[in-house]
């Protein structure tokens, strides 16, 4: 807005919409003649007799400028100061009352108001020398506003704004009676970004995507950056909750395809969580909070999802997140536990090799399997530190096992594919096992189908990087995931692991049976060792050993049990002749 109305002189200036709020018509007078006979003041003046007519009057105009009987709202006049602030977004307020200026200037001011007069005191010129100031003030105000709410990064406003603003929008509203929709949205494995691209390539994808989600809004809907990786949308005036649906679909839609940053085409997912005005909340920051909650609900759907609020989220998320403290206290703690499960020659019936299973000893819910913390693991990052502890620990009991003299074991080790992520993902190993002092050649690393395809470009720079080192390399689950068989070629894998679910139906289905033989026999035409998971009986013990399958793994033999328990294991199956004099 110009500031040519805060200047006198011989033209004439923009007319200044002034509403005055007072009960008496001839109060209402007075000031309205006061100010329309001061020259180079180009005043329209609007009156309003009550408070229940405030409201109506900013639905029918805009206004520069409040002036306000201190009488008006004869219970607390503070309070309604303090309505008219929020109402009116912010414009200035002028009181006037019987008592003295200096008794009430502070209270005016804490309540929002820009200035009070004595009406014994007023004449023409105090009263447009305050509305100059107040208006002045204002409009630096705003400018100043807008130069530290909005985010400089991305040119969308900031978190203080967005509350102000927020609030502002639900009193609207409540008053329209309308439907307002917020959605939170975070962009998933940020800090991998940053980590693999480097904070400037990070903060060019940050820009990229607040660009995106503009082009998605309506002119009405406002977008805010809350935090580094996550934005909120306001949607106001909706027609119905499925209209935040209908918004949700096309964030995602806009953000899957990759974003090209300098040299580097970044893939993004994001998950996004979204809250209605008036059923969720009521206020700002309950909605936020609840729109939040929704939003961490959908990173459990691993990317690109949403989650609309529903009051069931808040007893699981406030489990989620003592879990989330809990399991970031765990590596630090000693509270991971490494079991091992023997994998077996089916032939000799001889041990050849372990798989390595994490496991947390929680200190309130005992012993706890991965599937109560691997997804929390996997959506904090912290995968990525426990994955390397669970090499380092692995690498260290198979040099105390080589010590013994099993010299020939061989022991795999899954990893994530947030693991991948991480540049110095084949240094951080060699370090590891160098210092364990184990041969590289003892550790094979397990993927599965699905952390292959999420980025089988950058899986295949990985693993060949990787085998470099003498690292063997497993397909785990192999046959649940999709176009595995078009891709085996290309990746450095020495071994095929079953499904345990294929396993468990060879007794039932003959389609199961059908594909076990065809994955064995892929294998072996690929040079490759194929062994079976969930071996649990010995009718499918007999149907592996017919079909030649070269190893298993399962209950018939043994359950994962820690380190001090698999040495009897070991010894029950581990060949004499082979037992090294060391």
């Amino acid at each position: 807005m110009s500031n040519n109305w805060l200047k006198s002189g011989s033209m004439r200036a923009p007319c200044i919409s002034i509403l005055l709020l007072c009960e008496e018509h001839t109060d209402y007078l007075w000031i309205k003649s006061v100010l329309e006979t001061q020259d180079d003041f180009n005043v329209a003046v609007h009156w309003c007799a009550t408070p229940d007519d405030v409201e109506r009057c900013f639905e029918q105009h805009q206004y520069q400028i409040i002036f306000l009987d201190s009488a008006f709202a004869v219970q607390d006049s503070l309070t309604f100061l303090n309505y008219l602030t929020v109402i009116s977004d912010h414009i200035p307020i002028i009181s006037f009352g019987a008592n003295d200026e200096n008794a009430c200037l502070q209270s005016t001011f804490r309540a929002g108001g820009a200035d009070y007069l004595c009406k014994q005191s007023l004449s023409g010129w105090a009263i447009e020398k305050a509305v100059r100031f107040a208006l002045f003030r204002h409009e630096s105000e705003k400018q100043l506003t807008a130069r530290t709410s909005i985010d400089s990064l991305t040119g969308v406003v900031n978190r203080k704004l967005f509350f102000d603003r927020l609030n502002q929008c639900l009193h609207r509203a409540e008053r329209n009676k309308e439907l307002v929709g917020i959605l939170i949205l975070n962009i998933d494995d940020f800090q991998c970004i940053n980590e693999n691209f480097g904070y400037k390539a990070g903060d060019e994808l940050i820009r990229s995507v607040a660009t995106r989600i503009k082009q998605v809004l309506r002119k009405p809907d406002s977008v805010a950056r809350l935090s580094g990786d996550e934005f909120s949308i306001v949607l106001e005036s909706l027609d119905s909750f499925y209209s935040c649906i209908r918004v949700a679909d096309k964030l995602i839609d806009v953000l899957q395809a990759p974003f090209t940053i300098e040299q580097d085409s970044i893939k993004m997912t994001a998950s996004i969580g979204i809250a209605c005005f008036p059923e969720t909340g009521k206020n700002a920051e309950d909605l936020v909070k609840c729109a939040n909650r929704a939003m961490l609900n959908a990173k459990d759907e691993h990317g690109n999802s949403y989650q609309y609020y529903n009051k069931k989220m808040n007893s699981k998320l406030s489990h989620n997140l003592q879990m989330e403290a809990d399991f970031r206290k765990a590596i630090r703690n000693g509270e991971l536990r490494l079991f091992y499960q023997p994998r077996i020659d089916i032939f000799n019936n001889e041990l050849v090799g372990m798989e390595s299973l994490v496991r947390w000893q929680h200190p309130s819910r005992g012993l706890l399997t991965p599937d109560h913390f691997i997804e929390l693991a996997e959506r904090t990052g912290m995968i990525v530190p426990m994955g390397y502890w669970v090499i380092d620990q692995a690498s260290r009991d198979l040099a105390q096992m080589q010590a013994m003299g099993y010299l020939d074991l061989i022991c795999s080790v899954n990893l994530s594919f947030r693991q991948f992520l991480d540049r110095k993902l084949s240094e951080t190993i060699f370090r590891i096992i160098f210092n364990a002092g184990v041969n590289p050649s003892s550790i094979e690393l397990e993927l599965t189908e699905s952390t292959m395809m999420k980025d089988l470009d950058a899986t295949q720079r990985c693993l060949a990087e990787i085998s470099q080192l003498g690292i063997a390399f497993a397909l785990d689950d192999f046959g649940t995931g999709f176009s595995s068989f078009s891709y085996l070629h290309k990746l450095p894998i020495s071994t095929l692991k079953i499904d345990k679910s294929f396993i468990d139906d060879l007794e039932s289905p003959f389609d199961s049976q059908n594909i076990v033989k065809a994955v064995i026999n892929l294998a072996h035409n690929l040079q490759m060792n194929v062994v079976a998971e969930g071996v649990e009986n010995e009718s499918q013990l007999r149907f592996l050993q017919k079909n030649y399958c070269d190893q298993v793994q399962g209950f018939y033999f043994g359950h994962p049990v820690p380190y001090d328990q698999f040495l009897p294991v070991l010894r029950k199956f581990y060949p004499a002749t082979k037992l090294s004099s060391l």
